[in-house]
């Protein structure tokens, strides 16, 4: 079965589409057979074993059109007892069954391999515990899209090794390996042209001299991020520059309720900047917006988020782009080069413990501790509109960081440049199979797998609030009434003090030299809930990070 040519070679354990529940596409499942496609289109193998337990026919045809599709691979299915020598790749985290069931061979048989997106719900956090305890190896893997999820992966097992550690007076660890290797694009699908830009800016009705801003991707405050910087940021913009300024949201609600919301806010803060909404199914642009903009804004505040595909097709694109310096998005791009970083700030570890009782108690839904935690996730207003402006007024500089966006996509990006990744990492884990012949007492310990998401990702944003930063006033204060009136800023307002007491502490900020955390916190009896509100007026644009006493 094995090839010649190849010193090692993969077998596929296919998980994707059908096995989402209810039949139900979803971008995760979108994610996985791009990149079984691009595997099949660019990897060096001519057959892949496929090993599929039960009966999931769905599954196979589906694998069957992709590899079908690229003309160069072909499929063969297998069972448990052909899998030795090989690695098994499996694209989601699961290894846990599949190392246990691997045991029947030995655990020399053959090596695992899996792929994590995002960690922040509790079914995928719980595959992942799981492999602390199953009898993974040193020549298994699970890889990473960036940096910032292999940091949590890492944490979580940390957590675990400690709790149970502590329970039995052995040292715990998970000897799997945590390599990051990005998510790829095939570059050849974003070029584009003055034919397609002026089209879509005919479509899009803008003047030749106006400033079109691309936000592009899911339209969720619950799921991907709270539109109110861009918003604000957009309207500082247009009232800064002689360029009409047109920022444009494409792609889809999620869930469809929030278009109400989306529509409102930006009515709300807009009165300068025009905001137009498209869907990702309109017939008038269905080669999307990258032509038609200027420049990408993505300003992702969400603990779900893993890694970003919409800032690396804006870079394909020729885009310059502004991002949030946040988990995988800061992987992407070279401040300064590419486009912009504007900084974030969470709440700090241990606020948000209440937040993840209630997940794990199932008082809240998954979207709700998503939201909850956003809630208290800022990004800086005025670094996204300084860099709005920047951009706005600089043709050359947009020209000069779109091409060095586009390099950098074909230089790292492409999948022709990330499968070959894929398959020296399958090949160095071969070559370790073939080569291998006290903690704290858990007293008051939470359940690892529920952890404080301001602890488990404060690695996500630039920093986290400290007793001694200092808030000022940003904003008038009559301007709280209108943001109290958007319920998507208010979504989660039982993790906040009430709006008295929001402004109550806008008003403190107003003193001169601002207003100390410390200082705040001492004001009441529920230091968390204030420092979750200090982190929600910043993120409102109410108040801003003076320099520390």
């Amino acid at each position: 079965m094995a090839n010649p040519a190849r010193q090692s070679e993969i077998a596929i354990n296919f998980v994707g589409a059908a096995t989402a529940p209810g039949g139900e596409v979803r971008g995760i499942d979108v994610a996985v057979e791009t990149m079984l496609s691009a595997l099949f289109k660019y990897g060096t193998q001519s057959n892949y074993p496929v090993y599929i337990e039960g009966p999931t026919a769905t599954g196979w045809d589906s694998l069957q059109k992709l590899s079908a599709e690229s003309s160069r691979s072909e499929l063969k299915a297998v069972q448990e007892g052909d899998l030795n020598g090989l690695t098994l790749f499996r694209q989601d985290p699961d290894l846990s069954e599949l190392a246990w069931r691997r045991q029947q061979f030995g655990a020399r048989a053959h090596s695992l391999c899996g792929l994590v997106h995002t960690m922040a719900g509790s079914q995928t956090m719980a595959l992942v515990r799981d492999c602390m305890t199953a009898p993974g190896q040193k020549w298994d893997a699970i890889i990473c899209p960036s940096n910032a999820i292999r940091d949590v992966v890492a944490g979580l097992w940390s957590s675990w090794g400690e709790y149970l550690g502590a329970r039995t007076g052995a040292a715990f660890d998970c000897p799997i390996q945590l390599p990051v290797i990005p998510l790829g694009i095939d570059v050849d699908r974003f070029q584009t042209d003055d034919t397609r830009r002026n089209g879509q800016r005919r479509a899009l009705g803008v003047a030749e001299d106006a400033i079109v801003i691309l936000c592009h991707g899911r339209m969720s405050f619950a799921f991907k991020q709270h539109p109110a910087p861009v918003l604000l940021a957009a309207e500082q913009t247009a009232l800064a520059v002689d360029h009409p300024v047109h920022l444009v949201f494409s792609g889809y609600f999620h869930p469809e309720s929030f278009e109400v919301d989306f529509r409102e806010t930006a009515a709300a803060v807009c009165q300068n900047a025009t905001v137009t909404f498209v869907g990702n199914d309109d017939p008038e642009f269905p080669d999307g917006l990258w032509a038609g903009a200027d420049f990408f804004v993505s300003l992702s505040d969400n603990i779900q988020e893993s890694f970003g595909l919409t800032p690396i097709e804006a870079m394909a694109a020729g885009l310059p782009v502004v991002i949030s310096d946040w988990d995988g998005y800061r992987d992407a791009v070279e401040h300064g080069v590419q486009g912009f970083k504007v900084p974030t700030v969470m709440a700090p570890a241990g606020d948000g413990a209440a937040l993840a009782d209630r997940y794990a108690g199932g008082i809240d839904v998954y979207g709700e501790y998503l939201a909850g935690a956003s809630l208290s996730t800022s990004v800086d207003v005025a670094a996204t509109t300084e860099a709005f402006i920047t951009l706005s007024g600089n043709k050359e500089l947009r020209r000069r960081m779109g091409a060095a966006g586009r390099a950098r996509t074909r230089d790292i990006y492409d999948w022709r440049r990330i499968i070959p990744r894929y398959e020296a990492l399958w090949d160095e884990l071969t070559a370790i199979r073939i080569a291998e012949s006290a903690a704290p007492a858990t007293d008051g310990a939470r359940n690892p797998a529920f952890p404080d998401p301001f602890d488990l990702y404060k690695g996500f944003a630039t920093t986290s609030l400290q007793n001694d930063d200092c808030l000022k006033l940003s904003l008038p204060l009559e301007q709280l009434n209108i943001i109290f009136a958007q319920r998507m800023n208010m979504f989660r307002a039982d993790l906040l003090l009430p709006p008295t007491d929001l402004l109550r502490l806008a008003h403190l900020s107003r003193r001169e030299g601002g207003l100390e955390v410390a200082t705040a916190v001492a004001e009441f009896q529920d230091p968390p809930r204030v420092r979750l509100s200090l982190v929600w007026l910043l993120k409102m644009g109410v108040c801003a990070l003076g320099a520390r006493s």
